[in-house]
């Protein structure tokens, strides 16, 4: 036997010894992502000083996603959902600014960081001092804040003053700009969503637009409650960009929507509903009756949805059922009180010269929208008869109590057996 040949034993031994060893290796890095992946599902459901019982914190490696990219946001309106706005979007290290007419509110927000008419508790600085919300009035600072390239606008001005205020201004608002709008109601002389009133305002059918919505206190969200928002755009990806601007992952998290017909009428028409609900609580009755008209007029609500295109299934979510439950059942929600002081006595007019109720202009449209698509609507009709004075309280409970018989639901034919009572 030849020196070479007698090596093959040798190199054959080492060479499996050296793949023994490489799969040893390879099998370990797997269990040990294995265990990585396990810890870092269970681990960050514990406390830290459960965490440190265990020996190696490994939430220190669990990727928390965060947007990465810093952008500029101007805040259409220094109202208490606007000043809500600007501080969520702030949190996310955005460059945030919020335009308003009062100089002196203007001056404030500048000098003590504070909102003085509206939220005036709580401060609009943010931790670490990342970013600063700042305050302009003037039609001039407004059109160098919006020519900044990829501007988003966060639009929180009433509905009813929303289109008069974009046709005046549409010369300050670039082509390009993602217009993210925040209002819920529906623009009442000519009847329209607020995203096609906005459109026809800027004379433009291109304009990027997106509606945020979902059940969302201002005060809550300052105090930094955990709210979930949706967004909606006609383009996925303009939803997207909002999503990553106000979610922060630990008070804020908004889920994305290609279906901005039902979100705009999920927070549209929860509003005259709402006003609804405070009539039930001003005429006296309890849980019950809520309950029932909270149930009943979300069946209204899906059935609109989906006869002026959107998706009923939309109505299920935080735009339409989330809101509604919000608005319906806190005394928080202005349309709430609106129709506990309607059941009082007191006039629309009177109420409507302390604030802002979107439920009143709204439950006329929503009217209209019925008789377009050819639908009932008995609780919508109802409330809006009584905020109009044309029915009594006992009237609007005895047509809707008085209602013939029926299934609450209606199944498939397969699904259900045909009962006869002859």
């Amino acid at each position: 036997m030849t020196a070479p040949t007698a090596n093959i034993p040798t190199i054959v031994a080492l060479s499996f010894g050296a793949g023994i060893f490489a799969a040893t290796h390879l099998l370990r890095l797997r269990d040990r992502e294995r265990l990585r992946k396990a810890c870092s599902r269970t681990q960050k459901h514990l406390r830290k000083g459960q965490r440190a019982a265990l020996g190696v914190d490994l939430t220190s490696y669990i990727p928390i996603w965060k947007g990465t990219s810093r952008q500029k946001v101007v805040v259409l309106g220094a109202g208490a959902f606007g000043t809500a706005m600007a501080y969520a979007a702030a949190q996310g290290g955005n460059d945030v600014v919020i335009y308003m007419r009062d100089k002196n509110q203007c001056h404030t927000i500048n000098t003590e960081h504070r909102n003085p008419r509206y939220l005036s508790e709580f401060s609009l600085l943010m931790e670490g001092g990342s970013s600063e919300i700042r305050g302009i009035c003037a039609l001039e600072d407004l059109k160098v804040e919006l020519a900044t390239p990829g501007v988003v606008i966060v639009h929180a001005l009433p509905c009813q003053l929303t289109p008069p205020w974009f046709r005046e201004h549409k010369d300050l608002i670039p082509h390009d700009a993602l217009i993210c709008v925040t209002a819920k109601g529906l623009y009442l002389p000519t009847q329209q969503l607020m995203g096609h009133a906005i459109l026809d305002a800027l004379d433009r059918a291109e304009q990027p637009l997106a509606f945020l919505s979902g059940p969302s206190f201002a005060e809550e969200i300052m105090k930094g409650n955990p709210t979930t928002l949706v967004v909606a755009s006609d383009d996925l990806f303009q939803a997207v960009r909002i999503q990553r601007m106000m979610s922060n992952f630990k008070t804020i998290r908004v889920f994305t929507s290609d279906d901005p017909v039902g979100v705009q009428l999920g927070g549209a028409l929860k509003n005259p509903l709402a006003v609804g609900a405070g009539m039930v609580a001003g005429m006296g009755f309890g849980t019950n009756t809520l309950s029932a008209v909270v149930v009943r007029a979300s069946h209204e609500l899906r059935q609109l949805a989906a006869a002026m295109g959107g998706n009923p299934r939309t109505i299920d979510g935080l735009a339409g059922i989330g809101d509604l439950m919000l608005t319906c059942f806190s005394s928080q929600s202005r349309n709430q009180r609106c129709g506990q002081r309607l059941m009082k006595g007191e006039t629309v007019e009177d109420i409507q010269k302390e604030y802002t109720v979107e439920g009143i202009p709204t439950a006329d449209v929503a009217i209209i929208y019925g008789d377009m698509c050819g639908l009932e609507l008995p609780i919508f009709r109802c409330v809006h008869a009584l905020i109009h004075k044309k029915i009594t309280p006992d009237e609007a409970v005895m047509s809707l109590m008085g209602r013939r018989s029926q299934y609450e639901t209606k199944h498939s034919p397969k699904n259900s057996r045909k009962i006869s009572f002859s």
